[in-house]
């Protein structure tokens, strides 16, 4: 992960060629929001102003979005953290599905803290790119649902609604579609994700860039990560050449050193889909252990957990400095939302 001095941040062509430049210091752009329980009670009128529709599974929001951008919907799931700009608060929320959503937040808006399980009435601000972006109206904790012990019966007619209602209800699981006959929402988002790779390595091939691309979203989804970051340290680490070996010995695309491949099972580090899977682990283990702290979590990725340890945060180091830098100003021009 140590790869010497980070370059400038140029401008990064997106999915509709505008994701704009952004500019901002470490400081100013993220961290851990504290947590609060949000008011049970603010919850109950919204629920009664919106009349939210419950939405399980938001495929459908995808495939009908002009009705949500007026229609209100209620969501359920675990807050995987919360991130702070100088103008903007955005609450990334995993639902019960397994997709992460976006929540733009108000700054009077009291939040939960990473790790709740929440009920949320939210409004669709976009869906661009298969990244779908809620404005929050409200947020209430909750219990997460319990798996039913053991198999449900199927209902027979005349059963009691009472009891019928006891049952856990099943939640319904986000499944990839084939690698063969992708959905067209689908090969929109790999476009888009084939596009930055080639500003950043224009030698590779459409075909690579594809692998590339592909594992990264695979990846992420599975492991819970925001596909774009993990796209920023690919970037700022090894510019997506996976032949890549830095002087310290890290290796490949997300530059893992010997003794970390090892410790995360890959027997060849220059192995895309070996390295990306370690890559994205990673990161999501550094975000918990820095509980969402996205500055700390990229320091423990390029100097290591010790040095965080020893300095009690990021590392007054100009090489890390730097690097959290470039990554957060990938990620802001990747995720222009993160920074309105």
């Amino acid at each position: 992960m140590k790869r010497g001095i980070v370059q400038a941040v140029p401008r990064i062509p997106g999915p509709t060629s505008r994701w704009p430049g952004i500019a901002l210091s470490v400081t100013a752009v993220m961290v851990l929001a504290a947590g609060a329980w949000a008011n049970p009670e603010t919850y109950e009128q919204a629920l009664q102003r919106y009349r939210p529709v419950t939405v399980r599974d938001v495929s459908v929001v995808s495939s009908q979005p002009s009705r949500f951008l007026t229609q209100a919907v209620e969501l359920h799931g675990c807050v995987i953290g919360v991130l702070r700009s100088d103008v903007e608060t955005t609450v990334l929320l995993r639902l019960d599905g397994g997709r992460a959503v976006h929540l733009r937040a108000r700054p009077e808006q009291t939040l939960l803290a990473a790790g709740q399980y929440a009920r949320i009435v939210a409004r669709l601000a976009q869906d661009q790119a298969g990244v779908l972006v809620f404005d929050l109206l409200a947020m209430t904790a909750a219990q997460p649902p319990r798996a039913p012990s053991g198999a449900v019966r199927t209902a027979q007619p005349g059963t009691r609604r009472k009891a019928a209602s006891a049952a856990a209800p099943a939640q319904p699981r986000y499944t990839l579609p084939s690698r063969g006959a992708p959905q067209a929402k689908e090969d929109r988002v790999l476009d888009a994700y084939e596009r930055a790779i080639a500003y950043f390595n224009p030698r590779l091939s459409k075909e690579r860039r594809r692998v590339i691309a592909g594992h990264i979203i695979d990846f992420s989804r599975s492991i819970g990560v925001d596909a774009r970051l993990v796209m920023a340290v690919v970037a700022a680490e090894s510019n997506f050449n996976a032949s890549a070996t830095s002087h310290a010995g890290a290796m490949g695309l997300g530059q893992l050193m010997p003794a970390t491949a090892r410790g995360m099972g890959v027997s060849n580090a220059y192995d895309t889909r070996q390295n990306l899977w370690a890559a994205v682990r990673i990161v999501r283990g550094h975000l918990e252990r820095s509980e969402g702290d996205i500055a700390l979590a990229l320091a423990c990725y390029n100097a290591g957990p010790g040095a965080v340890r020893k300095y009690g945060g990021v590392p007054p180091y100009r090489e890390t400095q730097n690097y959290i830098r470039k990554v957060i100003s990938i990620y802001l021009q990747l995720a222009p939302e993160m920074a309105r």
